[in-house]
């Protein structure tokens, strides 16, 4: 349920552990006084202006010093959650950050939980649904791309483009609902071709948003790239050298890898998620067997497939087979990584793999054809498009898409009707159905199981 905003609510907004400062926030609207008694200081909280440090000490319910510490004081509304807030910044350490904070508990606040400060932020209009959510994305960003989307979205690039679609598909159901006033007089009062063009309007731009999704879930989540092929081809050795670090064990006894590795690096900002895998070949070794088993899920849930080929030997039907299974039973995007290149002597040219399918020449030892095989990959992801210009909007949230999602198909529904002569109430019904899905994203339109949904995922103290 959606907590009481009348109680004032404190937690740790720090990561818990060794550091120099840990920070304890303070929120409500007794806030400032809660703290104030327990500190000491040349200054009364109680009495400080707004956006104030105040150096002191925090004292526990026998008036012993617990820390030293600097309180900055927020009044409202001038804070984040739009309530008076005391950030209380004291000495890093996970027993005196906890003592600092019980030291507050005790005077009646008592603990956040989790995305509170940022739910209390929302109900008090200090950013809408949207930016909120975007709070915890930026938290978790993995990459610069994830980074840059989440800060957009946080400073309103989103909530501006939804506002602007919905305030025309509003004026459009205005309009309905004024002929609807006066339907039983059989006067008509609005242009069906206005209608008709704004319907089609918003239809193209919420198209636009769902178009997004692709590279925002990418940016957002990352993509997985399984490395596969038969044992000792190299696929330890190319993770190893592209990530620059010896992640994988190598060495040149067949079977090596029983299990899947998956370790993440970054290329141009986009998050990519590696995935080194056992080497897939008949075998009777019952751990090995589990570890192929593995790799084909590994597999199904990877974006991109890299088939790691030993250039020294000829393709086998086995690493055909896998290319054909892969691309027709699973729908992936392949890459063939020709490796071993530097042993010229025992090179082996590839023939039978298809045209669509591209083949990059490395060298795991040589570090040969690295850079190649990361630009390649990015052509994959992308598919070799380029990326909406900086001023997009980019969806990059599951629950932002649905909603965009069920709103298109109600424009494409009320669009219908209206083409094909239905009662105007029908057109209303689905307007207000798109203009509702879109309210959901930004929270104009919102039920408490969405708010507890989206703020219990959020860390404590946020």
């Amino acid at each position: 349920m959606i907590r009481r905003l009348e109680n004032s609510i404190a937690a740790i907004a720090t990561p818990i552990g060794e550091g120099a400062i840990s920070v304890i926030r303070v929120s409500g609207e007794a806030a400032i006084y809660k703290v104030d008694s327990r500190f000491e200081g040349r200054q009364s909280l109680a009495k400080a202006k707004s956006q104030t440090a105040h150096f002191g000490r925090i004292i526990n319910n026998q008036s012993e010093t617990v820390d030293e510490v600097i309180c900055t004081i927020f009044r409202a509304p001038k804070s984040f959650t739009g309530e008076d807030t005391v950030e209380i910044s004291c000495h890093g350490g996970i027993h005196v950050t906890r003592r600092v904070l019980e030291c507050i508990l005790e005077t009646g606040v008592r603990p956040a939980e989790p995305g509170e400060f940022t739910q209390r932020a929302f109900l008090n209009g200090k950013l809408d649904l949207s930016q909120a959510e975007a709070i915890a994305d930026l938290i978790q960003a993995q990459s610069d791309k994830a980074r840059q989307t989440s800060l957009d979205q946080l400073e309103g690039t989103l909530s501006k483009q939804i506002h602007l679609v919905r305030e025309k598909l509003v004026q459009s159901l205005g309009l309905l609902e004024l002929e609807l006033d006066f339907s039983e007089e059989d006067i008509a009062l609005i242009d069906k071709k206005k209608v008709e063009n704004l319907l089609k309007l918003g239809i193209s731009e919420t198209n636009h948003l769902l178009r997004t999704y692709k590279y925002g879930k990418v940016w957002r989540e990352g993509v997985r790239v399984a490395l596969i092929g038969a044992p000792n081809v190299g696929k330890s050795s190319l993770l190893n050298v592209m990530l620059k670090e010896n992640r994988a064990i190598v060495t040149a006894v067949p079977g090596t890898t029983r299990d899947f590795i998956e370790e993440k690096m970054t290329i141009e900002g986009v998050l990519f998620r590696m995935i080194d895998t056992a080497g897939l070949r008949e075998t009777e070794d019952t751990v090995e067997k589990e570890g192929i088993y593995k790799t084909w899920k590994v597999i199904q849930r990877s974006d991109i497939i890299v088939l790691v080929h030993d250039s020294t030997k000829r393709i086998t039907k086995d690493e055909l087979n896998i290319l054909e299974t892969a691309n027709k039973k699973h729908h992936k995007k392949l890459i063939v990584a020709n490796n071993k290149i530097d042993l010229q002597a025992e090179r082996i040219l590839l023939k039978c793999i298809p045209e669509e399918i591209l083949v990059v020449e490395t060298s795991a030892v040589d570090n040969i054809g690295i850079e190649k095989l990361k630009d390649v990959l990015l052509q994959k992801v992308f598919d070799q498009t380029q990326v909406e210009d900086k001023e997009s909007v980019i969806i990059s949230n599951e629950r932002h898409y649905s909603a965009l999602l069920k709103a298109e198909q109600n424009l494409t529904s009320a669009l219908e009707s209206l083409k094909t002569g239905e009662s105007e109430e029908f057109i209303a019904v689905d307007l207000r159905a798109a203009i509702d899905s879109l309210g959901e994203i930004i929270g104009i339109v919102t039920t408490e199981d969405i708010l507890n949904n989206i703020f219990s995922k959020f860390c404590i103290g946020k």
